[in-house]
């Protein structure tokens, strides 16, 4: 197949990380695969340095006479069959797009955001799109619940990781990694891992942190991860915070890491703080292919990842004392940590590999052009015969 991923985000993070990853994947399998995104966009810079085919199109709005033309003559030249859409923006231009070409269309949504209820969305979700892709069953509701596309048009994709790259043999691998940092070999090492945002929870995550170091002396924080320019603020706010906390000591910021399975290994525990958006989150079928224990909240996806007191712990949002509570339980009990790192990656190997994923996402792609060309069979009957 011929297929073209759009993105009109600016920005780095898991979602646009993902697009990259499964269009090494399809070429690999022999797929034709372009990026279609901003032209300053972080996607775009990341997709040419791993050498992936891009086409800068500066998307600003959901419809652009100029952008339209150049995006269908892109379209027609490279004879793409299929276009996964990833944003709002770009998932409207594309929808004219559908509707002047025909074209397989699929889209692709990755966050949990309530949706917006209005005529325009039930269009552009409704008829402006052959299949749809989601990160979480909590999604998928929505889409339902909103009459924006019945059940057997959506399909829920696993969060698959690389088990190559991700796993337990890591550890032993990476203690050299741990002294480098600087890490006592005594202490416990639990981390946050992600975008620093308001919706991620580290201001609750550093809160955590302080309750639990006021308990154990021989613990280190990790928040790796780096803010983006619209969430600089709360960076600040995060940092000021961390400044004042009697146990700051024990808190370190290692800003962005492209390497996340060494630093995944030489943790203990991944806390998991999001107190709003959240979708089936990568992290955590990372963690438990690392035999890394997982707390999390009891938001979006991550309900649906994680079986309480089997493959991890569930703790209520916005609460830096359950957080603190659940990451100490599993301090202090080893054998409950041993058993849920075990459950975890074995729920992990058998269900959320990246081939699992990405065998699923070419089957909705099968699905969508399908069921595009019985559309597109019916209309064309339903005209000669009229």
């Amino acid at each position: 197949m011929r297929i073209a991923h759009i993105e009109s985000s600016l920005h780095w993070g898991g979602q646009e990380l993902r697009i990259i990853e499964q269009m090494l994947w399809l070429r690999l399998q022999g797929h034709t695969v372009w990026l279609i995104a901003h032209s300053h966009s972080a996607i775009l810079r990341e997709a040419r340095r791993a050498g992936l085919a891009c086409f800068p199109l500066d998307i600003h709005n959901a419809f652009s006479l100029p952008i339209l033309w150049r995006l269908y003559w892109f379209l027609r030249n490279h004879q793409i069959d299929i276009i996964d859409t990833h944003s709002q923006k770009d998932s409207y231009q594309v929808c004219w797009i559908k509707w002047l070409t025909g074209i397989t269309v699929v889209r692709s949504r990755h966050i949990t955001n309530q949706l917006r209820n209005s005529f325009a969305h039930y269009l552009v979700w409704r008829y402006g799109n052959d299949r749809v892709v989601v990160t979480a069953q909590t999604i998928k509701a929505q889409l339902i619940s909103l009459g924006l596309k019945s059940a057997q048009a959506i399909d829920v994709a696993v969060a698959g990781v690389d088990e190559k790259r991700f796993h337990p043999c890591l550890r032993e691998k990476n203690q050299a990694l741990r002294a480098m940092l600087g890490i006592p070999a005594d202490h416990w090492v639990i981390a946050n891992i992600g975008m620093i945002r308001e919706d991620k929870g580290q201001l609750i995550f550093v809160h955590a942190c302080n309750e639990i170091a006021n308990h154990f002396n021989n613990v280190t924080f990790l928040q790796i991860g780096e803010a983006t320019n619209s969430s600089q603020t709360y960076k600040q706010q995060v940092l000021a915070t961390v400044a004042n906390l009697p146990n700051k000591q024990h808190i370190h910021f290692l800003g962005y890491r492209v390497n996340i399975e060494d630093y995944l290994s030489i943790c203990d525990i991944v806390v998991i703080a999001s107190i709003a958006t959240e979708a089936q989150t990568r992290l955590v079928s990372q963690a438990f292919l690392t035999k890394t224990a997982v707390v999390a909240t009891l938001t979006g996806g991550l309900v649906e990842m994680i079986e309480p007191e089997k493959t991890g712990l569930l703790c209520p949002a916005n609460s830096a004392t359950a957080l603190a509570e659940s990451t100490m339980r599993l301090l202090r009990d080893a054998e409950l940590r041993e058993y849920i790192c075990a459950n975890a990656y074995q729920q992990a190997h058998q269900y959320w590999t990246f081939t699992q994923m990405m065998n699923g996402m070419l089957a909705s792609y099968q699905h969508a052009f399908v069921a595009n060309k019985k559309l597109q069979l019916a209309q064309a009957i339903n005209y000669a015969t009229s």
